[in-house]
């Protein structure tokens, strides 16, 4: 299965997806899972991700998507009854 790091990744966040999408593949082969299967699920997620995130940005907050992580996380923490 081919690995979709991400441009930017560090080390260590490609070293944790890569032991993530091991467990992934050992847990599909454990219950008899084809991996090509296993490959359109992940990818399935990918693009849903995207287009969430599209969605936010563009429609829901009006904002680029490198500030949405932190404008979501401020806005949960706000609901949350926290300040930041």
């Amino acid at each position: 299965m081919a690995e979709p790091w991400h441009p930017g990744e560090t080390p260590e966040e490609q070293a944790a997806r890569r032991a993530a999408y091991q467990r992934l593949v050992d847990a599909a082969r454990r219950v008899g899972v084809p991996l090509e299967r296993l490959a359109r699920a992940i990818e399935k997620v990918a693009r849903n991700e995207t287009e969430t995130r599209r969605f936010l940005s563009d429609e829901v907050y009006g904002v680029p998507d490198d500030l949405l992580d932190d404008l979501v996380r401020v806005r949960l923490n706000v609901l949350r009854g926290r300040d930041t």
